[in-house]
């Protein structure tokens, strides 16, 4: 797996950025990775732009270390693979560029995230976007060989419980599975990347 084409390959689209919920930005005059602070949802910030110095902390972004926290579940990913969060699409757009991922199930909560950067996989017959609320979705009979879970919870207070939730939740229907800054003992249990 080429790291750097990965990584390249995960970066958000600049023509979805910046996203403010509502509030266009002009795009010609952003820089940098991109950044979601939690300042009420209010908007996409730049590292190196307009982010410096904003309250707040980092829901997710586009960076290279946050892109390399995806990397070993990447290196796992083939058949089937089950992904819950969008996000950006960071994780999303590095599966696609593995032809061994044939499908990839994507179950995100919000409207506004799936309609503003899950448009770029609307038509894809590889990705499926499930509007629903990952601890309610009905895996109705499907089985993956992945599952890499990345949800947001206000603060991330209490996110990794949240993950391990998800990963009993799917047990039944995964091969593999893992979460995003999931806690290293947690990945000594057999089926935990």
């Amino acid at each position: 797996m080429d790291v750097d084409r990965m990584i390249a390959a995960a970066k958000l689209p600049r023509e979805l950025l910046p996203w403010n919920a509502g509030k266009k930005i002009n795009a010609a005059e952003v820089q940098g990775d991109a950044f979601l602070f939690d300042v009420c949802m209010a908007g996409l910030h730049l590292a190196g732009g307009a982010g410096e110095g904003l309250g707040g902390y980092t829901i997710m972004d586009d960076s290279d270390a946050e892109i390399r926290k995806h990397l070993n579940a990447v290196r796992h990913a083939r058949g089937r693979v089950l992904k819950t969060g969008l996000g950006f699409g960071v994780f999303v757009r590095m599966c696609l560029e593995k032809p061994e991922v044939e499908h990839l199930d994507v179950v995100e909560i919000d409207a506004d995230i799936i309609e503003h950067f899950g448009a770029e996989f609307s038509g894809n017959p590889r990705v499926t976007i499930h509007h629903a609320d990952a601890f309610e979705f009905d895996p109705a009979g499907r089985r993956w060989h992945l599952g890499w879970h990345d949800i947001y919870c206000e603060g991330n207070d209490g996110l990794a419980d949240l993950h391990a939730r998800l990963i009993l939740k799917f047990a039944p229907f995964c091969d593999l599975q893992g979460a995003w800054n999931f806690p290293r003992w947690a990945k000594r249990y057999p089926g935990i990347i």
